[in-house]
């Protein structure tokens, strides 16, 4: 697949949209490496999965199910009492006229662009026996779901050595829909929530606004009191405490709890204007802390992993995305023979063709 070169300038903020009752659109979209391992591990034990063929199979059932049940539940969990967003705000949604499209997302190989940047970078799973051992199943897994997915009115988008991360934040600057839902567990997601853009969380099985964000994402200190901080600095609160899963470490001496009270007190780059802010910040001096703040490391650190975290200057680097993107052709006698042949009996099959017969 061939890839975009082109650049542009980052945009300063996701489209905003507005739109009147009853004519909200819903672009949903699933994040396919992350459902593709999340249904491996689910269904693997449960099938008791052996053979490479068998955890195949697992790779499929589990991103089969976890994709159509999306787009059948309209971007909520599988059961709620949650009021959504769109209800909070007046929308009527209906079966007829929520979700008009879905993507699914997937990358492939290695994310190159960000190991430029950083070498270790995902190295760690690289290194872990059970990834590589396992890592061709689900590979194999998702190439048979997008073999599938050619009878599905949906749009694959895919990158070799691009990772997925990018070309859903790609997906939703570009999108015209009025309202956006990306499925994924991956955290990096939460800093593009705004008024339009929210994240539906397949393990706690939450959607994630502007109306909860507090509330899922700030950390809590010993006395279970969340410790907020505004929304809009959450790209900084992760690039100030790094993330274990990418192998990204954060300014040394802050995790998540001292990032979030250094985030809830002042913007980032205030404490390396003035580094005995974060005594205020904190309610005690941190020698260790201010010394880091005044020389070029904690700098060092914060700038790299903005670069590698902004999911924004990510989406800056594919502005056409012609050549990463597949529609498929709602062909429904193709579909109902492939679920049969997959023995895929958790799916609703028949509110699944519903569903894929409206968003053709």
């Amino acid at each position: 697949m061939a890839r975009s070169t082109c650049a542009a300038n980052p945009p300063n903020a996701l489209p905003q949209h507005r739109s009147g009752l009853n004519t909200v659109r819903m672009l949903l979209i699933v994040d396919g490496n992350n459902l593709a391992w999340a249904g491996f591990h689910a269904l693997r034990r449960a099938m008791g999965a052996e053979t490479p063929e068998e955890n195949v199979r697992a790779t499929v059932l589990g991103l089969t199910q976890s994709v159509l049940g999306f787009a059948i539940r309209n971007g909520e969990p599988p059961t709620t009492g949650r009021q959504t967003p769109s209800a909070q705000a007046g929308f009527a949604f209906d079966s007829d006229g929520q979700t008009s499209r879905l993507v699914v997302c997937f990358d492939a190989g290695r994310p190159l662009r960000r190991r430029e940047i950083f070498p270790p970078y995902q190295t760690g799973r690289e290194g872990n026996a059970s990834f590589i051992e396992n890592e061709p199943f689900v590979l194999q897994g998702i190439e048979q779901f997008m073999g599938a997915a050619r009878a599905l009115p949906i749009e694959i988008v895919r990158g070799i050595n691009t990772e997925a991360d990018d070309l859903i934040a790609a997906v939703v600057t570009q999108a015209p829909e009025s309202r956006v839902r990306i499925a994924s567990t991956d955290r990096d997601f939460l800093q593009l929530v705004d008024e339009r853009v929210s994240v539906f969380s397949p393990v706690k099985r939450i959607v994630i606004d502007t109306s909860n964000f507090t509330e899922v994402t700030a950390p809590r200190g010993s006395d279970d009191v969340p410790v907020a901080f505004p929304r809009e600095r959450y790209l900084d609160y992760r690039a100030a405490s790094g993330d274990v899963s990418d192998d990204l470490p954060g300014i040394p001496g802050v995790g998540a709890l001292t990032a979030a009270r250094l985030l809830a007190h002042a913007e980032l780059d205030a404490y390396f204007r003035t580094p005995s802010l974060a005594g205020e910040a904190l309610g005690r001096r941190n020698a260790k802390l201010e010394t880091a703040l005044q020389g070029d490391e904690a700098r060092d650190v914060v700038a790299r992993n903005r670069a590698l975290m902004d999911l924004r200057l990510g989406a800056a680097r594919y502005p056409d995305l012609a050549s990463y993107r597949r529609h498929g052709a709602w062909d429904e006698p193709v579909f109902r023979n492939w679920v049969v042949s997959q023995r895929i009996a958790a799916l609703d099959l028949e509110s699944a063709c519903v569903t894929m017969r409206r968003l053709s």
